[in-house]
């Protein structure tokens, strides 16, 4: 059964269920953002780390889709874009909420699709 994202708001997620903060969604497996470990890493949750970079790529994606958040703070790197382009994987980037709703449209149609989203601002 591949996961749907049943609903999202300010600083939630709730995927098959289950509630979460924010979430990175990896051949069909959901992970919670390791806020803490992001913390350490860059002082905010507003980048993308390369762990999670790895994640994203993993299982070779036909789409990647990153939810920014509400106002589209969340970073991408272009090194992220760059990689995505040379391995002709579509890379979506858009606010949280339209970035959820194409989720779960394409989720039912493409093969494999990855998802970053970011929950807050």
């Amino acid at each position: 059964m591949k996961l749907k994202i049943d609903h999202c708001e300010f600083g939630e997620i709730i995927v098959n269920g289950k509630k979460f903060h924010q979430i990175l969604i990896s051949k069909n497996r959901v992970f919670e953002r390791d806020e803490k470990r992001l913390e350490e890493t860059f002082n905010s949750s507003h980048f993308i780390g390369d762990w999670e970079k790895e994640l994203l790529f993993f299982g070779s994606p036909d789409v990647i889709i990153i939810g920014n958040g509400y106002q589209g703070i969340l970073k991408v790197d272009e090194s992220l874009i760059k990689e995505a382009q040379e391995k002709n994987i579509k890379l979506i980037i858009n606010f949280t909420p339209e970035a959820v709703s194409l989720y779960n449209q394409l989720v039912e149609k493409v093969e494999i699709v990855n998802c970053l989203i970011h929950t807050t601002c």
